[in-house]
């Protein structure tokens, strides 16, 4: 079942690709030339919510504290809402106005200051690689726990954990979880960059 989902995954992307011939590259590419329509982008919002918290962190506060964390949690669907409802259609006027195809690039054009589109750049990238550590962590457990047991992954296990001692700084890695990682990380990384944005939307829907 997995091996079906990661191509069909695969498959969108080389479709997202194809599309991108023929078209302005930056404007497909980074926001599906704008025309993905309202239903895709708002289950798009909502797919990338359900993180590796959504399936492991919350699950796990909410049974080690209590339900009372379901109020804390609650906190997590108001506020992309909110923010959402105050700023969207701002960010979208003032993307579309200035041909704006980033975040940093509407806080650069609408502050006029090259220096407030690069601090919002830098933001982005060490909040985004701390919450990407955490999601790759959970892909990885989660796909560790949907193959264990399978004969394939035994054995691509055990070869994994016998490549793992030539480097002594990994002597206390787990295969399986090292394995599972870089397939998940591979995955990942080759649907979004080879098929941008357009298929990363479409494997969300």
């Amino acid at each position: 079942a997995f091996g079906i989902y990661m191509l069909a995954v695969l498959v969108l992307a080389w479709f997202s690709a194809k599309l991108l011939k023929g078209k302005d590259f930056l404007s497909e590419y980074f926001l599906g030339s704008r025309n993905l329509g309202m239903w895709a982008f708002a289950l798009t919002y909502a797919a990338t919510g359900a993180s590796g918290g959504s399936f492991m962190g919350f699950p796990a506060k909410i049974y080690t504290h209590g339900w009372i964390v379901g109020f804390w949690i609650s906190g997590y669907i108001v506020g992309p809402i909110v923010a959402m409802g105050l700023l969207g259609k701002r960010i979208n006027q003032v993307a579309r106005k200035t041909g704006a195809i980033t975040l940093p690039d509407v806080m650069r054009d609408r502050f006029e200051s090259p220096l407030v589109g690069a601090l919002s750049a830098l933001s982005i990238a060490v909040f985004m690689a701390c919450f990407l550590v955490a999601q790759f962590k959970a892909g990885a457990l989660i796909l560790q726990t949907l193959l264990d047991e399978v004969p394939v992954y035994e054995t691509a296990r055990h070869s994994v954990g016998l490549w793992l001692k030539h480097f002594p700084l990994s002597s206390h890695a787990r295969p399986g979880y090292v394995l599972c990682l870089i397939a998940f990380a591979a995955a990942v990384i080759l649907y979004t960059c080879y098929g941008g944005f357009r298929a990363v939307v479409w494997t969300d829907v």
